[in-house]
């Protein structure tokens, strides 16, 4: 299905969605690397782009998470749900489009996002971050807003899954700067806005100029 929902931004998104029962999941099936017949849904999806919702915990053992759902199709309260499905979207299409890369490892494995990301001593997290398996986005605390809302940050990460599927840049000293700054780039590269990196996150208390890195 599809849906027509508002972001953090304030923008109305198309978005797409999955029906299963009386129930729609953030879960976008419609891309070609969607297999149908390797899929138990909605638990266990196959080539999808899938956001879910971590329930304000930090990704550690024992660390439980479920769908992002709704009885009728409509996200008004999902409004970082749908920002984070519509930027990974938004990352997918740009590697598909412009590389002819099918998702993270060029061969089509689920690309996931967890939202409501919070630190392991329970606070807010003032961070997104790729794990080696998903990108996780906290709702942030005094330096960012939510991190869902930058569409540059989730290029950012999943570039750092796609570095890691490709050139498995070890993430220490030189290797670990060019893996950064190659998640930079393309953050700017999917986010044709302006060359700025987080300007759409960055609190101007702590980063006066509005963004914390720019480009150009």
């Amino acid at each position: 299905k599809t849906a027509n929902a508002i972001d953090l931004l304030g923008t109305s998104r198309t978005i797409n969605t999955y029906e299963v029962g009386n129930n729609y999941y953030l879960i976008d099936g419609s891309r070609s690397m969607f297999d149908l017949g390797q899929s138990n849904m909605p638990n266990n999806p196959q080539g999808v782009i899938w956001t879910v919702d971590a329930f304000n915990q930090f990704p550690s053992s024992g660390f439980s998470y479920g769908h992002v759902s709704s009885s009728n199709n409509n996200w008004t309260n999902s409004r970082t749900g749908v920002s984070a499905h519509h930027n990974a979207a938004k990352a997918y299409e740009y590697f598909k489009n412009t590389h002819q890369r099918e998702a993270i490892s060029g061969t089509g494995q689920n690309i996931v996002s967890f939202i409501n990301v919070s630190e392991s001593n329970g606070q807010d997290m003032d961070n997104a971050f790729w794990n080696g398996v998903a990108m996780f986005y906290g709702n942030g605390d005094k330096a960012f807003k939510p991190l869902a809302r930058g569409l540059d940050v989730a290029g950012h990460e999943m570039t750092h899954g796609v570095v890691q599927s490709s050139a498995n840049l070890e993430y220490y000293g030189e290797s670990g700067a060019l893996n950064e700054s190659f998640a930079d780039i393309f953050g700017v590269m999917i986010d044709r806005d302006d060359w700025n990196v987080g300007d759409d996150v960055a609190n101007s208390n702590v980063f006066p100029t509005g963004t914390m890195r720019s480009m150009s």
